[in-house]
């Protein structure tokens, strides 16, 4: 009988982190980076998910308070607080991955296709890649 509750207890348990993995609203609250640079705010605009720069610690990497790596001129007097750094994010049900998002880098003014995963320890995964789908940089940001 023991054996069955432990059984029961791990089969439960598994369904649950299933149904965690695959409800797209589980990436939406403030996330910290592996850096300890940036926390953004992840929010659901329709059906897509946007990140929008909620602190940032000023260092070396982040010379300003504005957006001065912008290729868009017009766009470099924007404050960095406020800035959408991801946008038109979607959660694909079939590997429980949310991609066909936008990353923009404010340390090098570049846009990135961006895919996130939720790991089983409720930390998000975000791996960067260029247009040609080269792996740039795989980053853990916490949940705050």
């Amino acid at each position: 009988m023991k054996n069955f509750h432990f059984i029961f207890s791990i089969v439960l348990l598994g369904l649950c982190w299933n149904v965690q993995a695959s409800n797209p609203d589980n990436i939406i609250g403030v996330w910290r980076s592996s850096t300890d640079q940036l926390i953004i705010k992840i929010d659901k605009v329709g059906d897509l998910f946007q990140g929008r720069i909620i602190w940032y610690k000023p260092s070396e990497a982040i010379h300003s308070v504005l957006d001065e790596k912008n290729p868009e001129a017009r766009l470099r007097k924007i404050p960095l607080k406020g800035n959408k750094i991801i946008q038109e994010l979607s959660f694909n049900p079939s590997t429980s991955i949310w991609d066909g998002g936008i990353f923009y880098n404010h340390k090098d003014g570049k846009n990135y296709i961006c895919h996130i995963s939720l790991e089983k320890s409720g930390k998000i995964k975000i791996m960067k890649f260029t247009q040609n789908q080269e792996k740039v940089v795989e980053e853990t940001w916490t949940r705050q």
